[in-house]
């Protein structure tokens, strides 16, 4: 059996008032042409089908186009709600998506765990379960008499208790002779974030995560949403991320797009395929000295894609009319940011030549950090930048 993983499409997301609808609809064009090529028996979609709860009209068209084109091309799949996703909206549609052969899981009932398990015969007679667990907010896994008086750390291990106890329920509908799979929208702990400027924070330093240990290994594949770097997690059992289809906003700038293609039979090892995806606008950001801005300029002039411009401005400098020249010279740039730092902490061309490599650091650490280099790293630099010069 051959399933496609994706997800996060986040329909309707708009970058500095551009919206990326129509990029997003075109990926999912490419998702769905590929589906076919790659005779795909299913296509699973890992949850954030829309970017708010309440998605415009084009964004609902992208979506359901995606789901019509792939019901003409024999192809069922089987999708959960993400977080920012209305569970509620999904579920009022879940009935007339099942007409296009698209099922829909926006909730699980914990009083009915097998409900949010579906099936998918293959041609070959070959059995699909999909354990399909959407987004379940911590909120709803920690009773709020529970929080009274507790601290994070307690917080954590009751909502990992839980979800450990929901993926146990849910996949106890599993079989020997079929391919089973276990489908989240979720963080997972060690996932590496794409840097995404919307979500960075909630991913990175949200306490409620899931240990891999805690994922099971009944299943032989875990197809997760939520994440937009697309990864592996673990081999057992087999869990990846399979990212978001176009680069949504700057914190995704230079990551590469794509699906899985996962090959599946019964009792056996899943194989993983990566397949890149073409669609979407590229992002770049760039970071830029005043004193170097129009010699960059000239160098992103043949850029074909959306940029981000943060200019690095000594305090106290000029800058009037900087916004508009930037935007004149590179009129793809969405985004211009100024970034006031310290005269002392920006030394020019001809200054930096005669400065070690530790005064060149003890420089960034402090722009970045705004504080004075620590002597454990201070040691670890020396040592490092003893190590490359031994080796040149």
């Amino acid at each position: 059996m051959r399933i496609l993983h994706t997800g996060d499409f986040h329909a309707g997301r708009s970058l500095a008032g551009v919206s990326r609808t129509p990029e997003i609809r075109a990926a999912l064009h490419e998702i769905a042409n590929l589906a076919e090529s790659e005779k795909v028996d299913a296509v699973l979609v890992a949850g954030d089908l829309f970017d708010s709860a309440h998605p415009k009209a084009d964004a609902e068209q992208a979506v359901f186009e995606f789901y019509l084109s792939l019901k003409e091309k024999g192809i069922p799949s089987v999708s959960i709600a993400g977080n920012h996703d209305s569970s509620r909206r999904l579920a009022s549609i879940s009935g007339l998506l099942g007409w296009v052969g698209a099922q829909m899981v926006s909730d699980f009932n914990p009083q009915q765990p097998l409900a949010g398990v579906r099936s998918i015969i293959a041609k070959d007679g070959t059995e699909l379960k999909v354990a399909a667990l959407p987004f379940l907010s911590e909120r709803l896994m920690i009773k709020g008499a529970d929080l009274a008086g507790a601290d994070v750390a307690q917080w954590r291990m009751k909502f990992q208790e839980g979800m450990q106890f929901f993926m146990r329920l849910i996949t106890s509908g599993f079989s020997a002779d079929a391919v089973n799979v276990l489908m989240m929208h979720t963080t997972v702990q060690g996932a590496i974030n794409s840097g995404s400027e919307s979500s960075f924070k909630f991913d990175m330093e949200n306490a409620y995560v899931i240990p891999v240990s805690n994922l099971p290994t009944s299943a032989q594949y875990v197809a997760l949403g939520h994440i937009h770097k697309a990864q592996q997690l673990c081999d057992s059992p087999l869990a990846y991320y399979a990212g978001s289809p176009i680069q949504l906003d700057f914190g995704e700038a230079g990551d590469e797009k794509s699906v899985r293609l996962v090959e599946l039979e019964p009792g056996r090892p899943a194989k993983v395929h990566k397949i890149p995806l073409s669609s979407g606008t590229p992002l770049k950001q760039v970071r830029v000295n005043l004193e170097h801005l129009d010699r960059e300029l000239v160098a992103l002039e043949g850029f074909k894609g959306h940029l981000k411009i943060v200019v690095r401005v000594p305090a106290g400098a000029a800058v009037a009319g900087l916004r508009d020249r930037i935007l004149t010279a590179l009129p793809q740039t969405l985004k211009v940011e100024l970034e006031r730092v310290e005269e002392a902490f920006m030394p020019s061309q001809v200054e930096r030549k005669n400065l070690s490599s530790l005064e060149l650091f003890e420089r960034y650490y402090h722009e970045k950090r705004s504080g004075d280099l620590p002597e454990n790293v201070r040691k670890a630099f020396l040592e490092a930048d003893l190590a490359v010069r031994g080796e040149d």
